[in-house]
């Protein structure tokens, strides 16, 4: 079986003479958590309802775990969650109500589903609220709701669309941090949506989508030196007393590329993600060099965007 979480793999979809997508491959790995960027109609809500078994591809596959999300929609929803454009929930429906719902679609066991559907509540910090009916919950807390129904079974990986679309700013950054924690204890997420800030704030990579084709495909952190094909992470070290370049790059190692910006500061370029980095403070630590604060330089995703996809057609 595929190491790969998820899989797509030459998709395309097509609506009567439109194609929706157009030979869209790309995977994820285990504890990635993944930005699908694109404008409305770029056909990112079609990718995740084709990996949520909503849909079927009319040419190519997508696989959650190795598996075909519609004819092993049983086994595949046990090891996803996925929230796909705004679902109607009857006004009426407690949280509990949805949650169990939720719980008996993915197969827990009847007498394990009002347990599954609080622990869901308590990930997204709404088990207080299972007791309400939908309706009367403020739109930041009903899609912290949705997202628990999302959770119900403990996913491994999770599909989100537009997540923080419609929410006040004081509900977006609560949920942006959510999102950051789930990705921290090990989630894979998949981040559909057209906010760059969702992307820049949650995800460590980056797909470009543009008219149903996908155009980029790289860290959210791009070394600004490398160009725009590059793949390299940079990050900015902060010591408490002077360093020389040679220290710091004999602790971090050949891998890692340093210059030093001013007694005080170091810039270290390498390949890889978040394991990379984190080995790289560790040595730089364990060497006892005075590290006082390690940062990445704010990427230019709104440079990169209009490079990769162009601004949206106002016809």
């Amino acid at each position: 079986m595929s190491s790969d979480l998820l899989a797509v793999d030459g998709v395309w979809k097509r609506y009567g003479d439109h194609d929706a997508l157009r030979d869209v491959r790309f995977s994820l790995r285990s504890g990635e958590a993944v930005g699908y960027l694109g404008p409305n109609g770029a056909g990112k809500t079609t990718t995740l309802k084709l990996l949520a078994g909503l849909s079927r591809p009319t040419r190519g596959s997508v696989r959650v775990q190795g598996l075909d999300p519609v004819r092993d929609r049983t086994r595949a929803l046990r090891h996803l969650g996925a929230l796909v454009e705004t679902p109607g929930i009857p006004p009426y429906l407690t949280g509990a109500d949805l949650l169990e719902y939720v719980a008996c679609v993915k197969g827990v066991p009847a007498g394990d589903r009002r347990a599954a559907a609080r622990h869901a509540a308590e990930m997204m910090n709404v088990a207080d609220l299972l007791s309400r009916p939908f309706g009367s919950l403020s739109t930041g807390l009903a899609r912290r709701m949705l997202l628990g129904a999302a959770l119900v079974g403990d996913p491994e990986v999770l599909l989100l669309d537009e997540p923080t679309l419609g929410l006040d700013p004081a509900a977006r950054h609560d949920l942006r941090g959510v999102l950051r924690g789930l990705s921290r204890n090990g989630l894979t997420l998949l981040l559909s949506t057209h906010l760059l800030e969702d992307v820049q704030e949650v995800c460590g990579r980056v797909l470009f989508l543009k008219n149903g084709a996908l155009v980029g495909d790289e860290p959210v952190n791009l070394d600004p030196d490398s160009g725009l094909g590059g793949t390299r992470r940079v990050v900015r070290l902060r010591f408490g007393s002077d360093v020389s370049v040679e220290s710091v790059a004999r602790a971090a190692g050949s891998a890692f590329g340093v210059t030093l910006d001013s007694p005080r500061q170091a810039t270290v370029r390498f390949s890889g993600g978040d394991a990379e980095q984190g080995r790289l403070l560790a040595e730089v630590v364990r060497a006892g060099l005075p590290l006082v604060s390690a940062s990445t330089p704010e990427p230019d995703l709104a440079r990169r965007y209009l490079e990769r996809v162009g601004r949206e057609d106002p016809t």
